[in-house]
């Protein structure tokens, strides 16, 4: 074990924190740019409007990580998975669902669903269409850049530091505060779960499964299909309002809180099941039973950069315009 880590990381010592930013920071400016050249030149259909914002996404981070002299295999931790573990990436997903409905619906109260337009207009090209621009592309780009780029790349400063800024950046990735409240959770819960696999294909699995889920759902849903195009899709059109909304509210939270024990006791099953500890997902060294160092491990490394900067500030600019405009 100690030879092959050796070998790998030696040959191969993955991406900078640098390098991290700068592929995130160009994937940004690409994908929005790609938006802006297609409304510009008239395109409005919904499909190569995310279709190429997708495809930048997936491939922009791989040709990054290329061009930067890293190993793709050991950088985005591409490694096969156990049936036990795909099947609890979907359970997780599922117990996942009331916190993230909670989330949503909260963030209903100051802004309008920001899916329910894009959804819609998907759902117009069919349902393997929708699919593929809802579920596939995002669980395979998304994962690539956000748990393969810049929390692989921000793992060499501080493990810990790394979760938590890697989910935040992918809530901003989305771009409006609808998504955002709930992109941040299942960040968050998407990095665990690749530290108790110690495979990114683990989050693409419950990435598609959340999108999947919700795509499949909303596309055979035919009420929503009708009432989304132009609808003014807030709290109070999901929720009613008065006790109606008050009684629903309550339903979701507590459901969301009795699903916290579960989603937990998932997460230890999958770290058992693939021969890891919890304790130690965040550590700097290796535990002792490795018999190892963690090479990739730098405190030389600075996360905060120009790149950085420039594409948080993107993000936010965006997601403002969004918003508000």
């Amino acid at each position: 074990m100690e030879e092959y880590y050796k070998e790998n990381y030696e040959n191969h010592p993955g991406l900078s924190a640098r390098a991290g930013n700068r592929i995130l920071c160009v994937t940004t400016v690409v994908m929005i740019g790609i938006q802006f050249l297609l409304v510009f030149f008239g395109v409005y259909d919904m499909l190569p409007l995310v279709l190429g914002t997708q495809l930048s996404v997936l491939i922009i981070p791989v040709a990054g990580a290329f061009i930067s002299g890293a190993d793709i295999k050991e950088t985005f931790r591409i490694r096969a998975v156990s049936i036990k573990t795909v099947v609890f990436s979907l359970m997780i997903i599922l117990c996942s669902y009331p916190i993230v409905a909670l989330l949503n619906v909260i963030s209903m109260f100051f802004v309008e669903n920001a899916v329910a337009e894009t959804a819609a207009g998907l759902y117009q090209h069919g349902f393997l269409a929708s699919m593929l621009v809802m579920a596939l592309c995002p669980a395979i780009g998304e994962e690539f850049l956000m748990r393969g780029i810049v929390y692989r790349s921000y793992r060499k400063k501080s493990p810990v530091l790394a979760w938590i800024l890697s989910a935040v950046i992918f809530g901003l990735l989305h771009m409006n505060f609808n998504q955002m409240p709930y992109a941040i959770y299942l960040g968050l819960i998407m990095v665990v779960m690749m530290e108790a696999s110690d495979s990114i294909v683990t989050p693409m699995l419950m990435h598609f499964f959340m999108n999947g889920i919700s795509t499949l759902s909303g596309f055979f849903s035919e009420a929503m299909v009708e009432n989304m195009p132009g609808a003014a899709y807030n709290a109070e059109s999901v929720l009613g309002s008065g006790a109606e909304m008050r009684i629903t509210l309550v339903s979701i939270g507590i459901l969301a809180v009795i699903m916290i024990p579960l989603i937990i006791l998932i997460i230890k099953a999958t770290f058992r099941v693939n021969g890891r500890k919890v304790s130690d997902a965040f550590k700097k060294d290796a535990p002792a039973y490795q018999r190892y160092d963690l090479p990739e491990i730098d405190e030389t490394e600075n996360i905060l950069d120009p790149w950085l900067v420039i594409a948080i500030l993107v993000m936010v600019v965006i997601t403002a315009m969004n918003t508000f405009m």
